[in-house]
Parts: structure tokens; sequence; C-alpha cells
């Protein structure tokens, strides 16, 4: 088996932290949330608290519409990924051995189907903005409420082993639980509702901008299967990755877009023929895992580029191109896991911002304090639960081959 250099590097990286934090280990604090199984090692400076406080003091208007707009979206986001973990989960508890993976870690090296193989350098330079635009956002943002910030710095979470690096600021916890729930709930927001803006901005560049140059630049020649779903039709008719699919119900295919639309047209339990360069497949679409009404043939394409333009080497030089591609796969990083972080960040799980926003909106209809936090840890408890329920594919898809020797 040939070595991966991603898993390499992150080990070596990971050896590296481990270093670092034994030799400045009188400078750390550990924030323990189910020690050792969750973690934080913070390692305290003072980088970025004056940035923090000039921009604070130049738009307090902006910052205050910001912080509104952070919660209306934070709480629209909660709702949006606990009902998508929610309904995962179910899918995967009716049938965990051939259900799909809900969750997994999002490391270099790891191949995820429908994504591109996220390198090293990719993660690490995605993890720093991602940490930086996030931490910043909520520093600023407590400022504007004149609640202290009493450290930043660097981060490591931990789930065993320290391998995601971070960044923090530390603000005032008791300046701040005096504020109005509006500026509490402001704070926590900012941090995920930066990540979802940055997002959204980085997917607009890409749609307008870097997509339409990327496709001037290759060859494609049709669309080619990535993944197929574990005991749907595509993958029970002998489908098989790699196939270029070329006609489905005899419409020809040549693009993604045209693969979409005839996918969207097709209910559920109705005949399909797909047409491949290697076969027919004859098959019954099944029900679509979020959608009733729809048809699923539990098969997932992708453009197949072969090979760069001979007008675009000649202008601009392969050199150039494939330093192109490599910042063009690094921006599709960053919006796909500041999109993703965002978004889970708002899952209320012990240390995320949605668990404080999820505390002080039931502060709201739940007065008496004792009774606030055991309805606040039974949430707690059920959206860990609902997370590790999403792990459960990729765990017994790791042990089952190992358990049936």
């Amino acid at each position: 088996m040939a070595l991966n250099i991603d898993y390499i590097l992150l080990i070596i990286f990971g050896l590296i932290l481990i270093l670092v934090m034994y030799l400045n280990r009188h400078r750390l604090k550990i924030e323990k949330f189910l020690f050792p199984l969750f973690y934080i090692v913070m390692y305290r400076t003072k980088v970025g608290l004056n940035a923090m406080d000039k921009y604070a003091k130049r738009y307090p208007r902006s910052l205050e519409f910001f912080g509104s707009l952070s919660i209306i979206v934070g709480f629209v986001g909660m709702v949006f990924v606990f009902y998508e973990i929610l309904l995962s989960s179910y899918v995967i508890l009716l049938n965990p051995t051939t259900a799909n993976e809900g969750a997994k870690l999002l490391l270099p090296g790891v191949q995820i189907p429908g994504l591109p193989r996220l390198s090293f350098f990719h993660w690490i330079i995605t993890i720093f903005v991602l940490a930086v635009v996030h931490e910043f956002s909520h520093g600023v943002v407590a400022r504007l409420y004149n609640v202290k910030i009493k450290s930043s710095g660097f981060a490591v979470l931990g789930i065993l082993l320290p391998l995601f690096p971070a960044a923090f600021v530390e603000p005032d916890e008791k300046q701040l639980s005096k504020k109005s729930r509006k500026a509490q709930l402001s704070v926590a927001a900012a941090g995920p509702f930066s990540n979802l803006l940055l997002a959204g901005f980085i997917f607009i560049v890409l749609q307008f901008l870097l997509n339409p140059f990327t496709a001037s630049l290759v060859e494609s020649n049709g669309i080619v299967i990535t993944n197929l779903d574990n005991e749907y039709p595509s993958f029970n008719a002998g489908v098989s990755v790699g196939e270029k699919i070329e006609e489905i119900n005899g419409v020809i295919v040549s693009d993604v877009d045209g693969f979409i639309n005839e996918v969207e047209k097709i209910n559920p339990g109705e005949e399909v023929v797909i047409k491949t360069n290697n076969s027919f497949y004859n098959l019954v679409a099944a029900q679509h895992p979020k959608e009733n009404d729809r048809g699923y043939l539990g098969v997932s394409v992708a453009p197949e580029n072969v090979g760069y333009k001979e007008a675009a080497v000649e202008k601009f030089g392969l050199t150039l191109i494939k330093v192109f591609f490599w910042f063009d796969l690094l921006i599709y990083w960053l919006f796909f896991i500041n999109l993703v972080v965002g978004l889970i960040n708002l899952f209320p799980i012990m240390i995320t911002d949605g668990a404080r926003m999820a505390y002080i909106g039931l502060s709201f209809f739940i007065e008496d304090e004792l009774k606030l936090k055991k309805v606040w840890g039974l949430l707690n408890i059920f959206c860990i639960f609902l997370l590790l329920v999403n792990f459960l594919p990729s765990v017994i898809k790791y042990f089952l081959p190992i358990l049936s020797v």
C-alpha cells in the first residue's frame, strides 16, 4: 500500500504540537469537556486585542446590525442543522449497517465520496483562516458591548488526541453574564455567522468568477460516476465507480446539469434505464432519503476532465495553470469548511456557540436556573447522542471487516 503523504504530515504536525505544548506547559490552560474524549488546550497571548478595540469603536452601528443579524441567522441555522442531523440519525438507526455515513472527521488525506481529496496544506491554511475569522468576530462584538477580552491565542481541540488547531478569545465571563441577553447572543452568534458570511462570499466568487474560468481551461468529456450508496438501486444493479453515464431513459446526458435535470424527473418506484460506456443497467428508483416524493438512484457524478486545453497551455503555461488549480481548490475548501463548521458550531453540544445560544434562548422561557440547567443539559446529551449516531456507519464499516475475519 502506498504511503499517504498527508497522513504523514498530519502525524508530524501532531507530534510538533505535543512537543510545543509540553515545552510551554506552564502557559497552557486545558478546558475539559468529557475529558479525555473532548478537550481544548489553550495558549494565551494578547494578539489582536488592540485591533478588536479599534474596529469596535470605529463601526459601532454596523457591528450592532451585524450582531442582530447573526442572532437571527444563528437560530435559523441551529434549527436547520438540528433537523438535518436528527433526520440523518433516524435513517441510520433504521439500518446502521447499510446507511451512508452521516458524519466523518474532515482530516487531511481522508477521501470523502463526492468531494476532492483534502491535502494537508489546504487543510491547515483553511483551518487557520476559519479560526481567525471566527474568533476575531467574537472579540469585536464583545468589545462593542464593553466586555473585556482577557486574552486571545492559539488552541488545539482534542478528540482523544490533540489534532485540530484553532484560535480563541477569552472574554470576561462575569462581565458578559451581566450584559443583556441580546448582547450575550450577539457575542455567541458572531463567530459562526462570520464563517457562514465568508462561505457565502466565497460561493459567489466561485460561481461567477472562478468556476467559469476553470471550465475554460479544461477539456471535459461527459460525466463520470464518483460514488455509489450501498444498498441503493445503482449499487444493487451492478453499476461501478468510474463508469461514464451516457443516457438516462434514452435521454443523452453530457454534463452534470443534464444529469440532474433528468434525475429530478424520476419518481419513487419508477423503472429507470441507465446507459454507461460499459453497459445498460435496469433498476427501480428508491424513495429519496430526505424527500419522499422524489426518486433516488444512489449515485454521485462529476465532470470527467481529460486534460488542459492546448490553447490555455500555450497562453498561460502548464506551471501557472497547475498553480491556479491549487489555489482554486484552496478557495473551494475555504467555502466548504467555513460553511460546514459554521453550521456545526450552531449545533448545541457542550463547547459550541450553539450550546451557549441555546442556554440563553431557553432562559426566555425558563426562569428557574436549576430547571434551566437541567433542560439545557438534557438537550446537550440528546444532541451528543445524535452526533455519535451519525458516526456509527463509519465505525461499523471500519470494524466489520476486522470482526468478520
